[in-house]
């Protein structure tokens, strides 16, 4: 182990393209009591490291950081800062505890992709904020879930991330990090008699509205046009999920044309869980699995509906369609309207097994009925256990 005497003072060096890293450690390293100028030389380096994975290697006079690409620098600036006990467990609050780190270390991701969604007008408000926090908690995307309506339940107003779109679309690309939009917005942008043709097969007015709005929203690395949020669960049947992706293959036909690298989910939830087995995704489709109904009181591998989850996986795999993606509730505050409860050693199961199943990306929808909440414990144990699951043997008891 390494003990690292910040009052020594520090300097940093850093390659060319990488000042937000540089900058995330300086203040880093003030917020654990060092000041610069000093002598212990910390140097950041781009290095060939699986994904966007890091390591370092740490002596009492020297620190040297490496990572892949401008997302991998800066989780490993992230990952040190956690070492030597910086903790930010919500925007705005700080937890120091000084300790010694390892002389070396190598770290990379379990899952490829790690995100949370805004999906309340104050988290998106306040986006700023939670975009340098989830980038610090080795995040690695972002969801704006949006709804055209004023006042959306469930959902941030569209109008507001319009207001703030290209300062919150610069930040997010300064952190390296993927941009999500959307939620369940076809119904507001396209006639009901436009969905339906399109679920016939008749998409022709469906992907000029779709088409306009992929054209107004560049920002985008992954499109959210989903049909009506139903209360349904409806699972005797393929009939409403074949139509809902029939649907989905239209927009994503639309998009391709306007964006073709842009991904469109296709959204397998409530009334389109069932396997859409007559219908072939479109190579730029992928599945966001929302399991709603299930239980948070066992690990999601133990649920019913996990042979179903691994049907949908290998469908769309079949078919070349983009790596799947899982939409889960762990911070909704609508389904758990009682409070948020102790999911530590589920998340920490759930993010193994969708790993072990070759998921991309687990995102966690932020949202609540109301008032935005106090700080909770999951936000940042969520963060912690989707870059690796095992990191639940080490963490603290929960208050």
């Amino acid at each position: 182990m390494v003990d690292l005497d910040l009052a020594r003072g520090w300097r940093i060096a850093c390659p060319e393209g990488h000042a937000v890293a540089a900058a995330e450690l300086e203040a880093g390293l003030a917020a654990l009591g060092g000041r610069p100028g000093g002598e212990i030389a910390f140097e950041l380096a781009p290095a060939r490291v699986p994904g966007e994975g890091y390591r370092w290697e740490a002596r009492p006079e020297a620190v040297r950081i490496e990572g892949a690409g401008r997302r991998g620098l800066l989780n490993g600036v992230a990952g040190l800062l956690d070492a030597l006990g910086l903790g930010r467990p919500w925007p705005g609050r700080t937890e120091l505890r000084s300790r010694p780190i390892a002389a070396t270390a190598e770290a990379a991701p379990a899952l490829p992709g790690r995100c949370l969604i805004l999906g309340h007008r104050a988290a998106l408000a306040a986006a700023e904020d939670w975009i340098v926090w989830a980038s610090r908690q080795r995040l690695n995307t972002v969801f704006v879930h949006v709804s055209t309506q004023p006042d959306p339940f469930g959902a941030a107003p569209e109008a507001l991330w319009l207001g703030q779109r290209d300062r919150l679309t610069a930040l997010v690309r300064e952190h390296g990090m993927t941009l999500e939009h959307g939620g369940h917005l076809l119904p507001e942008l396209v006639p009901e008699a436009a969905l339906a043709a399109a679920g016939r097969g008749e998409p022709d007015a469906l992907q000029r509205a779709v088409a306009a709005h992929a054209r107004a929203h560049a920002e985008a690395d992954v499109l959210h046009l989903w049909g009506a949020d139903t209360a349904a669960d409806v699972r005797t049947g393929t009939e409403l999920s074949e139509r809902a992706l029939r649907v989905t293959n239209a927009v994503a036909e639309a998009v391709e044309r306007v964006a073709p690298a842009t991904t469109v989910a296709s959204l397998a939830y409530h009334d389109t869980l069932a396997l859409p087995a007559a219908v072939t995704p479109r190579p730029n489709v992928c599945l966001l699995w929302a399991p709603r109904e299930r239980s948070y009181a066992r690990p999601a591998d133990a649920e019913e509906d996990w042979a179903l989850f691994e049907r949908h996986v290998a469908h769309y795999a079949a078919a070349g369609a983009r790596p799947p993606r899982v939409f889960e509730y762990y911070l909704d505050l609508i389904l758990f309207d009682r409070g948020l409860p102790d999911l530590e050693a589920v998340m920490a199961a759930d993010l193994a097994a969708y790993a072990a199943a070759g998921v991309d990306t687990v995102q966690a929808l932020m949202t609540a009925p109301g008032p935005w909440p106090d700080a909770h414990p999951n936000a940042e144990r969520f963060a912690r256990l989707a870059w690796d699951p095992a990191a639940a043997e080490r963490l603290p008891s929960q208050p």
